[in-house]
């Protein structure tokens, strides 16, 4: 038996992971055993030795394959053989703490309103935090991570369905059923600078009224005022005899 081509190697984990056990990747497949391409291929490229799968690669292997083990429809894709896939059932005792990572932009708005279903038809709870975590950085670099303390959502009537080994779905999950850090504070803005005062057309600029000019003095020189006074005080002492 000749070595296996590496799009026969890909077929066999395809169908190990979509037809027997998505949840060892963190996928859970909806009602007909289909999972998002998208992240289908997330989660391959995150197993040592297969970082260098793409879109192409699934097409490759179809193409290449004789009997591929998988079939697409649109953006989906699953296994042809789903025999083994895990059952989802109705999880009368789950754990006592499930977790979930979600976008930090989600965060004031999920801590207001709760979690629903965005990108998955559920919302999906896993066992191992560190779980939760690769799950979420599919869709954050740096998820914010929630403690789900499972009894008092149960207390709120809410339902916990186990999808494989450690992971469990749920349709909402309120605000007081789950715990996390607090909420980031917002930078302050630096204080603008203070511009000067802009002149009212664009290129124009604002000219001082000029001061008015004080009148010239037109009086005589005080000397000369002086030397008249002279004058006139001498003739009062010395009447003209004419």
């Amino acid at each position: 038996m000749g070595k296996q081509s590496p799009a026969e190697q890909f077929a066999k984990l395809c169908e190990y992971i979509l037809g027997r056990r998505p949840d060892e990747f963190g996928l859970v497949p909806d009602e007909n055993g289909f999972v998002k391409q998208k992240e289908f291929l997330k989660a391959i490229t995150e197993s040592d030795g297969w970082g260098h799968i793409r879109q192409s690669s699934i097409n490759e292997m179809i193409l290449v394959c004789q009997n591929p083990p998988v079939e697409i429809q649109a953006n989906l894709i699953r296994a042809k053989d789903r025999s083994r896939l895990p059952r989802r059932q109705y999880c009368e005792n789950p754990p006592k703490l499930l977790y979930i990572c979600i976008r930090k932009k989600s965060y004031p708005a999920v801590l207001d309103k709760g979690i629903r279903p965005t990108y998955q038809a559920e919302v999906i709870c896993a066992e191992d935090p560190e779980m939760a975590e690769k799950i979420g950085k599919r869709r954050d670099n740096q998820p914010i991570r929630l403690t789900i303390h499972t009894s008092k959502a149960e207390a709120a009537g809410i339902l916990f369905y186990q999808a494989g080994e450690g992971l469990y779905t749920t349709d909402y999950l309120p605000p007081e059923c789950f715990t996390g850090p607090p909420l980031p504070k917002e930078p302050e803005k630096p204080a603008k600078p203070e511009q000067p005062a802009k002149p009212p057309h664009p290129g124009s600029f604002m000219m001082e009224p000029e001061k008015p000019k004080s009148k010239p003095d037109k009086s005589k020189p005080k000397w000369k005022k002086d030397k008249k006074r002279a004058r006139k005080d001498k003739k009062q002492l010395w009447p003209d005899e004419y």
